[in-house]
């Protein structure tokens, strides 16, 4: 069924099961009640979600660019492939949700709860993720270019494989993160502290103010 209306907030939660393709764009959807629903390639761009439900919502492939989601509940939703460009995701949470392939580019997700969630082959250039909590993550293969993430927590992270050129990691936590493989060549404020608690290979491309030797396969030591 495809809407060609902006529908109100009572009307969207009385469709929830039935807004595939729908067109909600700058919809006024503030603490509706979206939760299992689905809206798969839906158009919610410039719409205000913010302290919505969509637990366990299905929102592949759709579009929310340019929105607000302020403290929405995220939890364990299904986003593969959604546009959330130029989105304010500020104290979302989006812990245990499927968002791989997702685009957050300029996407504000401060001191969002995106624990244990699926971020592969995400983009997040420019994003601001700073003091956001992403223990557990995965965000293997994931352009993380000139994002923020001040005093983040990325504790245990599988950040195998992904592009850091230019991001900001000032004390971010890094225990036990998974950096083998990653471009870490121009991150920023990063330091040998926080590598020593993360795992690296010989993969790994380090700035060249933390040199470092290979003595073995797996063990190296700071020049």
């Amino acid at each position: 069924m495809i809407f060609f209306i902006t529908l109100n907030k009572q009307k969207a939660e009385a469709s929830k099961k039935s807004l595939q393709n729908a067109n909600l764009t700058k919809a006024q959807l503030q603490e509706a009640d979206l939760s299992d629903g689905i809206l798969v390639e839906a158009c919610l761009d410039g719409s205000d979600l913010s302290e919505a439900d969509l637990c366990g919502t299905d929102l592949s492939a759709a579009s929310l660019k340019n929105s607000k989601l302020h403290r929405t509940v995220l939890y364990r939703c299904r986003a593969k492939n959604t546009d959330f460009s130029n989105t304010i995701l500020t104290q979302a949470n989006l812990v245990e949700a499927n968002l791989s392939g997702a685009n957050f580019c300029q996407a504000n997700l401060k001191e969002s709860n995106v624990e244990g969630a699926n971020l592969t082959n995400c983009t997040f250039q420019n994003a601001d993720l700073s003091e956001t909590n992403l223990t557990g993550v995965f965000l293997n293969n994931s352009n993380l270019a000139d994002a923020n993430f001040t005093n983040s927590e990325l504790v245990a992270a599988n950040l195998t494989g992904s592009d850091l050129t230019g991001t900001n990691m000032h004390n971010a936590y890094l225990n036990h993160a998974d950096l083998s493989g990653a471009n870490l060549k121009s991150t920023l404020n990063l330091t040998s502290e926080q590598i020593e608690t993360a795992f690296i290979d010989q993969e790994t491309q380090l700035p060249d103010s933390i040199p470092i030797v290979w003595i073995s396969k797996t063990e190296y030591e700071f020049k």
